[in-house]
């Protein structure tokens, strides 16, 4: 009986585990008929991923400079500084030089789209950023960092902004993901001719035409530098460096660490074109101080001027030229210098329905000329112009 049992359980047991291998087996052969889930990526998808996701996703960020109107709003929105804006001159003469984005350092937040006045800048629905180059995810919407380009300043009324489709100028900025690191200023070795130890610097070749003030050599100094206002040299920012070496109580032109080599080669040759009074014909080799570069002009037969012609000191006070004071206009030339100095987007922060109101406003006095804050999108810059407007003009009664 016990026999009959035992014969009973070992076939029961061969049955069961049959069925088991049938089970599994089908299940593993029931998938050879189906449509795979998943698929080669991205060799084999039937569309670009980017082109199935929704309009709201944050993708890598892109800038239309054509309608930026370089109110730094993102730069200071920007929770962690990924955004780098450099600017120079006022007015008319306002040229924005550099706006980099940091891909590898954005968190995607959105904020700094929130507050941008024209809609240049925007999330996009690109995300590969796979890269053997950090580098590489530094985006650079400014192409012509030397000549920079003219802010865009929007038409009175203005609701809604011509704009580059959605993702077409950041994909020209996406690399192979085994490109190179990109030479960005300072990285280039002089043997492999980068631009400021190729030839003469158009910087320097300005300050040998222009002749500027204190003030204007400054702000061509600060265009040489890297922009990044890193603290590296000892300064706050690149301006004060610049403003230092302008003015005379800095010697030491080699402290832009960011700028590497070709900061440092650029300073150079403008600080000798300042001596001299004419750009160095190229690479410019003496030591990164201004005595060194003193010593070296006149070694080279150029000798150099010990103080800017423009701002010699006068021999008696006759020979001094009377002072201009401030210049006589209009209640309407100076509300329209005031309005030019804005960031021109209508965006109401001012509490006036547009920037000519509150233009108008500032000049016939209805609010109190301290009160120049107002301007949001324009920040500093616009309160500094505002200030100087006010203090080298008066308005004719």
């Amino acid at each position: 009986m016990q026999t009959q049992r035992g014969t009973s359980a070992y076939f029961r047991n061969i049955k069961n585990s049959a069925e088991s291998i049938w089970n599994g087996m089908g299940v593993t052969l029931s998938y050879m008929f189906r449509r795979p889930t998943t698929v080669q990526y991205p060799d084999r998808t039937e569309v670009p991923v980017r082109d199935t996701l929704p309009d709201r996703y944050r993708g890598f960020l892109e800038v239309d400079v054509d309608i930026c109107t370089a109110c730094k709003a993102c730069e200071r929105d920007c929770p962690i500084d990924c955004i780098a804006i450099d600017l120079s001159g006022k007015g008319a003469d306002k040229r924005m030089f550099q706006f980099d984005i940091d891909i590898a350092k954005c968190m995607f937040c959105g904020l700094c789209t929130e507050n941008c006045p024209t809609g240049a800048i925007q999330h996009t629905n690109e995300f590969e950023a796979a890269t053997i180059s950090m580098e590489s995810l530094t985006f650079r919407f400014v192409e012509d960092g030397v000549s920079g380009v003219i802010p865009y300043k929007p038409p009175k009324g203005a609701q809604a902004f011509d704009r580059a489709p959605l993702g077409e100028i950041v994909r020209e900025l996406i690399k192979p993901w085994d490109q190179p690191s990109p030479i960005f200023p300072g990285d280039a070795p002089e043997d492999e001719g980068s631009a400021a130890a190729a030839g003469p610097s158009p910087l320097a070749a300005r300050v040998a035409a222009e002749k500027p003030a204190t003030e204007g050599y400054a702000e061509i100094l600060e265009e040489a530098m890297a922009g990044t206002d890193c603290g590296a040299c000892g300064y706050p920012t690149c301006r004060e460096y610049s403003d230092a070496i302008a003015g005379g109580s800095e010697e030491t032109l080699s402290l832009c660490e960011p700028g590497g080599d070709d900061a440092t080669q650029e300073v150079k040759q403008i600080v000798a074109a300042r001596l001299s009074g004419a750009a160095p014909a190229g690479p410019f080799e003496a030591a990164p101080t201004v005595p060194a570069v003193r010593e070296a002009l006149v070694t080279l037969g150029a000798a150099p001027i010990e103080a800017p012609a423009a701002e010699a000191a006068p021999e008696a006070p006759a020979e001094a030229p009377p002072s201009a004071g401030p210049a006589e206009v209009t209640l309407e030339q100076f509300a329209t210098l005031l309005e030019e100095a804005m960031a021109g987007t209508d965006c109401g922060a001012c509490e006036y329905p547009d920037c000519e109101g509150y233009a108008q406003a500032l000049a016939k006095g209805e609010i109190p000329a301290e009160d120049i804050e107002r301007c949001e999108p324009g920040g500093s810059d616009t309160v500094d112009e505002l200030r100087d407007l006010f203090a080298g003009h008066v308005v004719k009664s």
